[in-house]
């Protein structure tokens, strides 16, 4: 029992803190090495390497890939591939995601384990240990005398049903002593337990369908002004995004983009051209990291700068210059959770003017849509996860076997000994079989009560329980110092009990007197 208990310890821990897990492979693409419903057993490690069989998370929740590593590293991700798949898998998990390395390979292990995790198999697991007490009752019934039995047999045939039989249970549990009796208390607590998590867990998938709600919204927005002196080109001294920008008045741009959405990161690079196949990219506003619900960039434009960069690759590749670039400008936001949000926008500039590339947008926008997604199921009243409910239930459930097992097995040893097979299997190291003997003349004959009590006088005198069989019960007898120990059990014959029950003496008195006389 503690070698038992000591390994449903270790696989309790094992199982609660992740160390180890077990793959059922579903699938061709780990043959020949796995085929369908094989169960690997996994564990984790603080190290991997290429050639190993290892298990991560998927992407759906609940799931769980078993594929071989071919390449990466432990802090970068590792490239796995399935051994009968062509292409290597998407997601390349980093050692503190792998879920461990494979250790055991069973065969169609999975076609036996899946029962056990079906919504049949909490309710299979707890009637075995109901039946074990029922078949330890059925055992002990056995044991009883045929005449005994029929008496019992009419006592219980007037009790009948689930309330008396319960009340029974109770009762004796009641008549334990306090330890076995607390004991007795929390296996009950445990199975109750188990059988609630195990509704709750099996009850509806592992996993759930929700709706998603729509994302927040996203928008990048580009503005460009210029300061122009007063002329009759323009109405002002400011020039504002869309007019077009005179080059002969300025040549100066600033250039702002403002974001509006979720905290992200932003970045803004341009690429130019001249249309001879050139082309450049500059980096306008590095990546930079930003939180709260908007972000504004201010990028400023040497026009004049940009046309010189493009005459001189003209000149570069032995072309004429146009005095003309096209710039493409792309502002890039990432958001958590979020695809990343881009922006392009085309700006001509020619030797007379700026102006917008045609069918260019100031603003794009990212308003999301919404949908579903599929999560781990929750138990709203325990704070758990239907997978954690179900691992919970079984742990349970072993919890509550142990203590019964326990409870059972320490109240056995207590239980009294009432017939001579149930002392040769407690005590048969203590046992000496004889013929019959007459105890010694004039020599005192002491009736003990119970047999454990005889055996501690065997153990404090270091004697011999002699016994042998007479015609009406079956004695037990330690001698020594002239004094005479003896347990008497009567014979378990349905025929001498009913003449014992008929000559049996009317009197406690003379029932003592017969007691106490000497053996024969």
């Amino acid at each position: 029992m503690a070698a038992i208990l000591g390994m449903a310890a270790i696989g309790a821990w094992a199982l609660m803190t992740e160390r180890i897990a077990y793959v059922v492979t579903s699938g061709i693409s780990m043959n020949p090495v796995y085929y369908q419903n094989d169960l690997v057993i996994v564990m984790k490690a603080d190290s991997y390497h290429v050639g190993q069989i290892a298990a991560y998370h998927g992407d759906v929740p609940g799931q769980r890939v078993l594929h071989r590593i071919i390449g990466g590293s432990g802090s970068a991700g590792f490239v796995l591939k399935g051994d009968n798949n062509e292409s290597i898998d998407p997601k390349t998990p980093t050692t503190e995601e792998m879920i461990g390395r494979a250790v055991l390979h069973i065969p169609k292990g999975g076609t036996w384990l899946k029962p056990f995790l079906g919504p049949s198999g909490i309710g299979m697991l707890s009637f075995l240990v109901i039946s074990g007490g029922a078949a330890t009752a059925a055992r002990n019934r056995r044991e009883i005398p045929r005449g005994r039995r029929k008496k019992k047999v009419k006592a219980m045939s007037r009790q009948g049903g689930s309330l008396e039989t319960a009340a029974a249970v109770f009762k004796t549990v009641q008549r334990l002593p306090p330890a076995l009796r607390g004991g007795a208390y929390l296996a009950a607590a445990f199975l109750a337990l188990a059988v609630l998590l195990g509704v709750l867990g099996w009850m509806k998938p592992v996993v759930e369908t929700r709706e998603v709600a729509a994302p927040p919204r996203q928008s990048l927005t580009y503005s460009y002004s210029a300061k122009v002196p007063k002329s009759a080109a323009y109405d002002g001294t400011t020039v504002s995004s869309p007019e077009p920008i005179f080059r002969r008045l300025t040549n100066n741009v600033d250039l702002v983009t403002r974001y509006e959405g979720p905290p992200g990161t932003f970045d803004l690079s341009a690429r130019l051209t001249n249309g001879t196949g050139w082309h450049t990219t500059i980096q306008l506003v590095d990546e930079v990291a930003f939180t709260g619900s908007s972000y504004e960039a201010t990028a400023k434009f040497d026009l004049k700068a940009l046309v010189a960069r493009a005459d001189a690759a003209s000149t570069a590749i032995g072309t004429s210059s146009s005095g003309s670039v096209s710039v493409a400008l792309s502002a890039r936001v990432v958001s958590q959770g979020r695809a990343t949000l881009s922006a392009p926008l085309t700006i001509e500039v020619t030797p007379v003017q700026m102006v917008l590339g045609g069918n260019s947008k100031l603003t794009t926008e990212s308003a999301g849509s919404a949908g579903t997604t599929v999560v781990p199921r929750e138990i709203g009243i325990l704070g758990l996860t239907a997978a954690q409910a179900r691992s919970y239930a079984i742990l349970s459930l072993i919890a509550a076997g142990a203590l019964a097992a326990i409870v059972f097995l320490i109240a056995r040893r207590a239980m009294p000994l009432r017939t001579r097979a149930q002392i040769e299997r407690r005590y048969p190291q203590l046992l000496v079989h004889v013929e019959p003997m007459a105890s010694p003349p004039g020599k005192p004959i002491v009736n003990v009560d119970n047999f454990p009590a005889l055996v501690k006088l065997a153990e404090k005198y270091g004697q011999m329980i002699l016994t042998w069989r007479r015609e009406d019960s079956d004695d037990f007898v330690v001698r020594d110092e002239g004094i005479t120990y003896r347990y008497r059990v009567p014979l378990d014959r349905p025929e001498l009990l009913d003449i014992e029950h008929q000559n049996r003496p009317a009197t406690a008195g003379s029932h003592r007197r017969k007691a106490s006389s000497p053996v024969s």
